[in-house]
């Protein structure tokens, strides 16, 4: 399943920091730069069709609209701070619509215990942490160069999954989005399909069964009101895609995640 994190958007003074014990996370993507630190253990970090193995005291990078996900096979523990690319501008700019040929990377020990205290841990000095995440930055360019893509269209990419985040509960199709924002269908179908790796179907269906799962965990609503309140026109097709996505019906997925009584 992959998920679009519009709230990871990067607005300015956007960040977010999180400490994780055997971290396991699904495919998603944001428009933020994404800092990992290990600091024991090994994580694995699937990187737009790459995978890395993050030991410890190592660190990575990731680009904003990189496709990651997570996994523990061991045990691992990490943190990791999302920020706005608004933080960083010049090497922003460096990397816009590029990629890193090895996003791994080692803090050099003169400032490591410093950006560990500052940057994972709710640092409110703005000056300090913008002069921080650019020592940083410095940092990732002494391990690695900076490679051409010249497949992406981010600020489409932005445009595209930004409306998809908002309507996918309507009834949307992509011959619509491609002439909202002046494309033809052909090319904003290659596109996506070339970028996210999955077609637009199945893209609104992750997202609607994704918004579904919240739903029956949350909320006492019928499975029928919240086929309807997810997009779908009818039971059938939610049932089918829901069992598609998650391998289970709505129904005992319900049952399966309430506490016993």
């Amino acid at each position: 399943m992959l998920t679009y994190e519009s709230h990871h958007f990067g607005e300015n003074n956007t960040l977010s920091h999180y400490y994780n014990y055997n971290f396991n996370f699904p495919k998603h993507l944001h428009r933020s730069f994404e800092l990992i630190y290990v600091k024991s253990g090994c994580l694995q970090v699937s990187v737009n069709n790459r995978t890395f193995e993050i030991k410890e005291d190592e660190c990575i990078l990731l680009l904003p609209y990189e496709i990651h996900s997570f996994v523990t096979k061991n045990s691992s523990e990490s943190y990791i701070c999302v920020f706005s690319p608004e933080y960083i501008k010049t090497f922003h700019n460096m990397v816009h619509e590029k990629f890193l040929n090895n996003p791994i990377f080692t803090l050099p020990n003169d400032f490591k215990t410093l950006i560990i205290d500052k940057i994972f841990k709710g640092n409110t000095n703005l000056l300090e942490m913008k002069g921080l995440l650019y020592l940083i930055c410095s940092e990732v360019l002494n391990h690695t160069d900076i490679i051409e893509n010249n497949k992406n269209d981010y600020e489409l990419l932005h445009k595209t999954l930004n409306y998809i985040q908002e309507n996918f509960t309507k009834d949307i199709s992509l011959q619509s989005i491609a002439k909202k924002f002046g494309y033809s269908y052909t090319y904003l179908s290659k596109y996506l399909n070339n970028t996210l790796g999955i077609s637009f179907v199945d893209f609104i269906n992750e997202n609607r069964i994704n918004y579904s799962m919240y739903l029956l965990k949350n909320t006492e609503y019928t499975i029928t009101d919240i086929a309807f309140a997810c997009g779908y026109s009818s039971i059938r097709s939610f049932n089918r895609n829901f069992v598609k996505i998650t391998n289970s019906t709505p129904k005992m997925y319900r049952k399966n995640i309430q506490p016993n009584k």
